[in-house]
């Protein structure tokens, strides 16, 4: 059989949208994340970079305030979304629970790093900055801006001084007049001397008195135009001036032939290169106290700037790790819910569903396997189905069968127990709840032995154990049961029960009750010596009867004084006749079926009619009559059943000793179209161990008596197709109920109708019967 195509889970309205609203956050956060950063390196350069004008600076501090925007706006964004896992959490929505434990715990894992990371910057900054803009770098800058000024003026002093110096050797040793070689010696001896760059000498009008070779390599020589240029400036004045390897110190000092002249006749020209290293240090010592200067009036702002822009990097840390954690749990727990909504969805019965999430990690392989396992349900339950329509066919079949066997176990008259291999009860059917004494739903489940009494039992264990040792499939053995209230006679009837490899499995045992019938048999028996008494003895009493008459006729007047004598004798065979008569009368009568003479009577009346009798003979006695007034008329026999209402009574006087209480009740029971007739006294009641056999033939508990006055009531009755019982009196006596049909039904030919199972006995003293 082919399974269906699984059904995917579809997404309604409301998941779509909150589908696209989490891409567009993704997008957004995104974005603001990369802006951040951005902004942030922008800020950082800025810092380091920026000049003294407005302008950088308010482009700094804008880039602060958009940046902490965006952080505020991405921080709104974080926020709304845990404001929705509360809320999540407190509608108990599927999820939430896992979401804020992993939330929590990246933005634990991600907090304490970040906490000790920021503060250790924040003190960084703080002890960097206040260091940076401390008193004495402060001090440290100023000397050393002191020291570069003060190198530069001893450079300016030594051009000045050795101007002069030399300026008044040329004109002492009239050093212009003589050759000029010797003027070049000098100005090199002096140069060496006093470690100058450059000595020039040049006229009034220009012209160069000095070789060229006097000037060193890398400082550059006083042209005409410069010359020019420094005759207009101050005497004995010191310039500086840029050149390409660094600055020139010059000083031009004129020298006059004559001494006080104020029309000099030559000049000498002192030049001091300060190399460009050395005023790259002093420009950067000068710009350092200038930065300083403006750091110091631009401390709180570039502090702030610098706590912003770690504070952004902490908080972009953080929200970081809150997005991230609330994305690992929305990747975590979206497919744990739709594996849960199938999970539900499988549990209510549906097996046709399917999980569309890819993936290779564990979840993936756990999503594989639950589309596997409703597969694999899928497919079993269709197997199942098939299964179960053939398995319901024969469970169809079965029941069918047990129904069959229970209309056959529940109608059938014998009692039926199967017991498994521990003797366990297993079925019972209602035939054999009175013989056991037990309803049918309490009985299964225990053993047969603890249906029995403890003596009892071990009978029925000898049969049981006699049909496993046999060969033979099934037994029959007789049973006689001595219960507490009665005795039975039954047959039991036992089958083993084995299976395919020949172990026991247990026992059907039949209880098929005999009482009734060997009752029957016992009647029946007794009858027939009844019959062949009454016939064996009733021929010769008569002859014996008319013999003692006629010796008494004859020979009374002959016999003189012992005619006394022989008068006794012959009253007293003929007396012991009559009583012989009587009794085989009796045994006639128990001999003789009752021919039923039937006509609707009124129980009432009856028994009105023999209890007036009783109660002019009998005064020690209290009698009491409870008729029905609603007691419909019945078919019966007028003098048979008033002949059975003597006897009980009769039993009753005995029994209260002739000085008690007699109770005669008679009432209709609609339920069963019956009417029911009780005679009860308060006398000395009837052992139970006699009930059952008070109603046999010649069994009396009297001394006098035949013993068939009850067992000739019994016939009677059942012949009304009736029946009668005993029962205990309570607290005193005993009660005789008979039941008689208000419809009577022709009996069935050939004997006494069969007898319904009497009522229950409860134990108690009995009365005797005659």
């Amino acid at each position: 059989m082919l399974a269906p195509t699984p059904s995917r889970l579809p997404m309604n309205q409301e998941q779509q949208g909150e589908f696209k609203r989490r891409r567009r956050e993704k997008i957004i956060i995104g974005i603001i994340i990369l802006l951040v950063i951005a902004i942030t390196l922008v800020e950082v350069y800025l810092v380091r970079h920026r000049g003294e004008s407005i302008t950088s600076s308010l482009l700094a501090f804008g880039l602060v305030n958009l940046n902490t925007i965006l952080l505020l706006f991405l921080t709104f964004l974080i926020f709304r979304n845990l404001v929705k896992l509360v809320l999540e959490r407190r509608q108990r929505i599927f999820g939430s629970k896992l979401r804020i434990r992993l939330v929590l715990t990246f933005v634990f894992l991600s907090l304490l790093p970040t906490l000790l990371m920021s503060f250790v910057a924040f003190e960084f900054i703080s002890g960097g900055t206040e260091y940076q803009l401390s008193a004495q770098v402060e001090r440290s800058l100023a000397k050393s801006l002191a020291l570069s000024q003060s190198y530069l003026r001893g450079m300016e002093r030594k051009v000045l001084v050795c101007g002069q110096l030399l300026t008044r050797i040329i004109q002492e040793q009239e050093l212009l007049g003589q050759d000029g070689r010797e003027l070049d010696d000098f100005l090199r001896q002096s140069r060496q001397q006093y470690q100058l760059d450059n000595l020039e000498v040049f006229t009034a009008d220009g012209n160069r008195l000095t070789s060229e070779d006097t000037t060193p390599d890398g400082i550059p020589g006083t042209d005409v135009d410069l010359l020019a240029a420094l005759l207009k400036l101050d005497h004995n004045q010191v310039h500086r001036q840029m050149e390409t390897s660094g600055e020139v110190v010059r000083g031009i000092f004129p020298i006059p032939l004559v001494p006080d002249s104020l029309s000099p006749s030559a000049f000498l020209v002192v030049s001091q290169l300060i190399p460009g290293p050395i005023l790259k240090q002093v420009a950067d010592i000068h710009q350092g106290v200038t930065e300083l200067r403006r750091l110091q009036y631009l401390l709180r702002p570039v502090r702030v700037s610098r706590y912003v822009a770690l504070g952004a990097v902490s908080l972009l840390v953080l929200m970081s790790a809150v997005w991230l954690g609330m994305y690992m749990a929305r990747e975590i727990t979206t497919p744990i819910r739709q594996l849960a909504e199938g999970a539900l969805k499988v549990a209510d019965g549906d097996y046709n569903i399917h999980i569309n999430l890819e993936g290779k990690d564990e979840i993936g392989f756990l999503v594989q396997s639950f589309n596997k396992m409703t597969q694999d349900l899928q497919q079993s339950r269709a197997q199942l189905d098939a299964a179960n329509q053939q398995l319901s066919q024969k469970n169809e079949e079965l029941e069918a069968r047990r129904q069959y066997m229970e209309i056959i176990l529940k109608n059938v008259g014998a009692g039926v127990i199967s017991v498994d291999a521990e003797d366990r009860v297993t079925t019972m059917n209602h035939s054999a709840e009175p013989i056991f004494g037990v309803a049918a739903k309490d009985a299964l489940g225990q053993s047969i032995h603890r249906l029995l009494p403890e003596g009892e039992s071990a009978k029925l264990a000898d049969i049981m154990s006699w049909a496993r040792q046999t060969a033979r499939t099934s037994i029959e053995r007789p049973l006689q049961l001595n219960l507490a209230s009665h005795v039975l006679t039954l047959m039991v009837k036992s089958t083993v029960l084995k299976d395919e490899e020949g172990s026991y499995v247990g026992m059907v045992l039949v209880f098929e009750d005999m009482t009734e019938l060997y009752r029957a048999q016992r009647v029946a028996a007794w009858r027939e010596v009844a019959r062949r008494i009454a016939h064996e003895v009733k021929n010769p009493l008569t002859p014996i009867q008319l013999a003692a008459q006629r010796l008494w006729r004859r020979y009374a007047d002959r016999l003189g004084d012992d005619a006394q004598v022989f008068q006794e004798c012959t009253q007293m065979i003929i007396h012991q006749v009559e009583e012989l008569k009587n009794l085989v009368n009796e045994f006639s009568r128990f001999a003789r079926l009752p021919h039923l003479t039937l006509s609707h009577e009124d129980v009432n009346e009856l028994i009105r009619e023999t209890l007036v009798l009783y109660q002019a003979s009998e005064p020690q006695v209290v009698f009491e009559f409870q008729p029905d007034p609603q007691l419909p008329f019945i078919p019966l026999d007028r003098e048979q059943l008033k002949r059975v209402l003597v006897n009980l009574l009769e039993n009753a006087i005995a029994s209260v000793n002739r000085q008690g209480y007699i109770l005669l009740q008679c009432r209709h029971l609609p339920a069963t179209d019956r009417v029911r007739l009780e005679v009860g006294d308060n006398g000395k009641g009837i052992p139970d161990r006699d009930k059952e056999r008070i109603f046999e033939p010649y069994f009396s508990t009297k001394i006098t008596g035949a013993g068939l006055g009850l067992a000739i009531a019994k016939a009677v009755i059942s012949e009304h197709r009736g029946r009668i019982w005993v029962e205990d009196n309570l607290p005193h006596g005993s009660r005789f109920i008979i039941e008689l049909p208000v419809s009577h039904k022709e009996p069935e030919p050939g004997g006494l109708a069969k007898e319904p199972d009497p009522a229950p006995i409860i134990a108690g003293d009995i009365g005797t019967s005659e």
